[in-house]
């Protein structure tokens, strides 16, 4: 099995480069075990750690669709593996996403005025809000996601992508979060998502349904407040 990989190192490449290396397939081989193997024999900077989609360190580029190395098999045949698209490149597979997490992190924070009270405490809520925030907390920022949306490929300056728009879903769906996430929403491009479903079939995380609910769920909050969908 041959595999053409980004090689670049921003101190000393004007631009990055494929390099071939010949790997020996072996049957259920995923392509974090096959870039471990061509890395034996050819030094190649990649990323990963946990190598059971926890943690999400490990995306990458392969043949062009943004996929989780440690989960995703490969086949016996001529690919090419490229760093993650959409992040700055530090060297050869490995991108820096601390710009991502931080506006990440920054979505996922709980607004409040006040403390919690003991009738928040023991309010019994929806099983099915309670069931979303369960599904999102799959999430492991990885941003395959984000790498392979269309809509945020054409203007990310118009939608910021499926990975913080789910961060905002998450405190949506918190009853014990202050913030107008709805508006929230409709500011970070709610309705400049195409709604192709890319976002679902790409999550390496099956457990969270985007566009079939959360999304469903975030634009009927936003009609209902009065944000309708500006393009319809």
């Amino acid at each position: 099995m041959n595999l053409k990989i980004s090689k670049y190192d921003p101190s000393v490449d004007s631009a990055a480069k494929l390099i071939t290396v010949s790997v020996t397939y072996t049957d259920k081989m995923t392509v974090l075990e096959a870039i471990q193997f061509a890395h034996e024999t050819t030094p190649i900077a990649f990323d990963y750690s946990c190598r059971g989609r926890a943690c999400g360190r490990c995306a990458v580029m392969l043949d062009g669709k943004p996929v989780l190395a440690c989960i995703t098999p490969i086949t016996n045949a001529t690919h090419t593996i490229e760093p993650l698209t959409g992040q700055p490149v530090i060297r050869d597979l490995i991108v820096d996403k601390r710009e991502a997490h931080n506006s990440i992190t920054a979505r996922y924070r709980r607004t409040r005025s006040t403390s919690m009270t003991d009738v928040e405490f023991n309010t019994t809520y929806d099983t099915n809000v309670i069931d979303q925030i369960n599904a999102i907390e799959w999430c492991t920022r990885c941003t395959v996601c984000t790498a392979g949306c269309p809509a945020y490929k054409a203007n990310p300056s118009t939608f910021v992508g499926p990975a913080e728009m789910l961060a905002i879903a998450y405190r949506f769906y918190d009853p014990y979060d202050e913030g107008n996430r709805v508006v929230d929403a409709v500011q970070a491009g709610l309705w400049n998502c195409i709604m192709c479903g890319q976002c679902d079939n790409l999550c390496p995380q099956k457990e969270i349904k985007r566009v079939t609910q959360i999304w469903k769920d975030l634009r009927a909050a936003a009609t209902a407040a009065g944000y309708p969908n500006p393009n319809a």
